[in-house]
């Protein structure tokens, strides 16, 4: 995945602020929804720091085109056109149209997650919290058991002054190019109004933004594989990219002082939805996920809930 991948990021329905949704923090399950999903916001980076951390290219005139993965094109794009995903996969087409712009990339994924991420207190205690949760019995023995899905924002764009034009009268099955002529006549069309392009399809000017927001997020799957370890832990673990779990606290068979589970944490080289995953990808809206995520959420909350001498 390479600085100059626009694929790899994906659009968002609406804007976040920057301080909500920044380089280095996690999202568990729904990277399409960073704040309402469970996540860990990491502390927003000084100008210098981002420049020794992240490659930045400020832009003018920026136009961004997001597409469903289900949606094959259907018509010729504008050549100065961002085309990217969207977040949610059965969304229809959508633009973000801004006057500037900062697109942001982290240089080195893994270093900034041991140097910056995993040495906060704050971002060690929310991961420990999942991955022991998922970890456990009561998650582990359910229907859809499998490892979780961990997102790490490594990447984003920071729009200012943003028009947000949505598709209308079309599917998400089929996705329709954009001309640099469309464009154009949308520039004059207020907010409300919309732009014909015949067969019952149009171009709806649905929201302008002046302050500047997050409407773009790339994503990197931290992955977890669980290790077994006996009273005295295990050998060969790699560090920084592991980390001991809480004793399963949900297991009838867990005795206090006994070994404990560790967990080592790999960043994947994928992005959401990639055919890597081997069939970890779940419909958004599916009975799997839905399941899943209700057993994790549920023992989550049991892990949050315990006494801390409970958990060790």
């Amino acid at each position: 995945m390479t600085y100059s991948d626009d694929t790899s990021f994906y659009l968002y329905g609406i804007g976040e602020k920057p301080e909500a949704l920044t380089l280095g923090s996690l999202v568990l399950e729904r990277y399409w929804q960073p704040l309402i999903a469970r996540h860990y916001t990491h502390p927003m980076l000084s100008p210098g720091t981002l420049l020794e951390h992240a490659h930045i290219s400020n832009l003018t005139d920026v136009k961004l085109h997001g597409t469903s993965r289900l949606a094959p094109s259907v018509g010729v794009s504008a050549v100065d056109i961002v085309e990217l995903a969207l977040a949610r996969n059965k969304d229809v087409d959508r633009m973000v149209i801004a006057k500037k712009g900062t697109r942001a990339v982290l240089k080195d994924p893994e270093q900034f997650l041991i140097t910056s991420v995993l040495s906060n207190p704050k971002a060690q205690e929310k991961l420990k919290i999942w991955l022991s949760a998922a970890r456990s019995d009561y998650v582990m023995k359910a229907k859809f058991a499998r490892r979780p899905k961990i997102w790490l924002l490594t990447g984003l764009y920071l729009l200012e002054d943003t028009r947000t034009i949505v598709s209308r009268g079309q599917s998400a099955e089929v996705s329709t190019g954009v001309s640099a002529s469309v464009i154009g006549a949308l520039s004059s069309v207020p907010l409300g109004g919309s732009l014909s392009l015949g067969k019952g399809r149009s171009w709806e000017v649905s929201m302008e933004v002046a302050e500047q927001h997050v409407w773009a997020g790339q994503y990197r799957l931290l992955d977890a594989h669980f290790i077994r370890t006996g009273g005295d832990g295990v050998d060969g673990v790699k560090l920084p990219l592991s980390m001991g779990l809480y004793r399963d606290i949900l297991s009838v068979n867990t005795v206090r002082g006994a070994g404990k589970d560790m967990v080592e944490l790999e960043i994947m080289d994928v992005k959401p939805g990639d055919a890597q995953l081997e069939g970890r990808v779940e419909d958004q809206d599916g009975e799997e996920l839905r399941s899943y995520e209700k057993r994790l959420d549920e023992a989550i909350a049991m892990f949050e809930k315990a006494p801390v001498h409970f958990l060790m």
